[in-house]
């Protein structure tokens, strides 16, 4: 149904989404239609050209192409990504107690996090090392850097400030990322630039109607001039290079009106979409691996070995181990070749269920005035 053809009044108990003026606008950039006796807002896809996720992430089940696992329990990297990019900003610190194979702390020096990550276990410590330390990523470009003002500017359509202000390359700044528009019927109806835009093209096309209607023997409006003209109508072969003009002139003015529309309407950043310099490439940061000393842990009474028990009665809780463990310090251990006798330089429990150490001991005669010593170290 053509607007110009009916009336048309809002719902019940409720008013008119914009006023006039913004009406104007919205038919001057053909997004208003009729529906029965009710006037629509027509959206366009490109309007808002991605989905918002919700808490259904079907996207994210294992399938034969998700990443190779390295351990077990291995979390795909898009599911912790999407909960990292969701929860914190570059530069945020990142904690895993569950280390694992290192996902948490892949996908958190990929998205320019910090991170701390824990584990138990010895293997899935090296497993994670290994991960890292070989890790590419792709360079992403820098808010806070000269290439990011330059970038925004080209996004923006703003001429940059010369000269560049000074950059720290921060990357809590965050990254320069992409983005979409997201047009409503407010920001077009609030855009007054596509008065000025219809007013600049009517100043071409009345003349242009006038001279079909001329030549056609018509009185037709502008929403009634037809994209086609009827070869058997009277003077259409004298109206044609008119009609072709204005058509082409209809096309050019609602191109640069929809220019406008996206151009001024609100964006949306898409966090997951940063802009890359493909001629740089990165690499894990530098980082620590650190490990807490062993410590002895012992669980009840009856696990304990019965001669260890018994000796704690002797000499008092807690100075069993405490005795032995300076008795081998003193006099070191005897072999069966008389007069050989192993003494430690060093000598530290070793956590475990039994009684032991690791020490450290010297072979042969170190002095320099002998010069034949060589230093060897030895557990017991």
């Amino acid at each position: 149904m053509r607007l110009e053809e009916a009336s048309f009044l809002p719902a019940k108990g409720r008013g008119w989404s914009t006023n006039e003026a913004g009406f104007r606008r919205l038919i001057a950039a053909n997004r208003m239609m009729g529906i029965g006796k009710s006037l629509r807002f027509k959206p366009y896809y490109d309007d808002f050209p991605v989905r918002v996720l919700t808490n259904g992430w079907s996207d994210t089940v294992t399938s034969g192409f998700g990443d190779d696992k390295v351990y077990v329990v291995q979390t795909a990297t898009m599911i912790v990504a999407r909960c990292l990019l969701m929860t914190t900003d570059p530069g945020d610190i990142v904690l895993d107690p569950t280390c694992g194979s290192g996902t948490t702390a892949y996908v958190a020096e990929q998205w320019g996090r910090r991170w701390i990550t824990i584990d138990t276990s010895r293997v899935a410590i090296a497993l994670a090392r290994t991960r890292l330390m070989a890790a590419r990523f792709l360079y992403y470009v820098l808010a806070d850097s000269s290439d990011g003002l330059i970038k925004e500017a080209e996004i923006t359509g703003r001429v940059p400030p010369a000269p560049l202000p000074r950059t720290e390359n921060d990357v809590r700044r965050g990254f320069v990322y992409k983005r979409v528009p997201h047009i409503t019927l407010k920001s077009i109806a609030n855009n007054e630039e596509i008065d000025e835009i219809h007013a600049r093209f009517e100043e071409r096309l009345e003349p242009l109607r006038l001279e079909i209607n001329r030549h056609l023997k018509q009185k037709w409006e502008e929403w009634e001039i037809p994209r086609e003209l009827d070869a058997g109508m009277v003077g259409a072969q004298h109206a044609a290079p008119s009609h072709g003009e204005y058509w082409r002139l209809r096309r050019e003015r609602q191109a640069e009106i929809d220019a406008s529309i996206a151009r001024r309407a609100d964006v949306e950043l898409l966090y997951d979409q940063p802009y890359e310099d493909r001629k740089r490439l990165r690499v894990t940061g530098p980082f620590t691996v650190e490990s807490l000393s062993p410590h002895r842990v012992l669980g009840t009474d009856v696990d304990r070995p019965a001669t260890e028990r018994e000796a704690e009665k002797q000499v008092g809780p807690g100075q069993f181990e405490t005795m032995i463990l300076d008795n081998m310090r003193t006099t070191g251990v005897q072999n069966t070749v008389k007069n050989e006798r192993l003494k430690f330089d060093r000598l530290e429990p070793y956590a475990g269920m039994w009684l032991q150490a690791t020490g450290e001991y010297t072979e042969g005669d170190p002095s320099p005035l002998k010069g034949s010593g060589a230093d060897r170290h030895g557990e017991n």
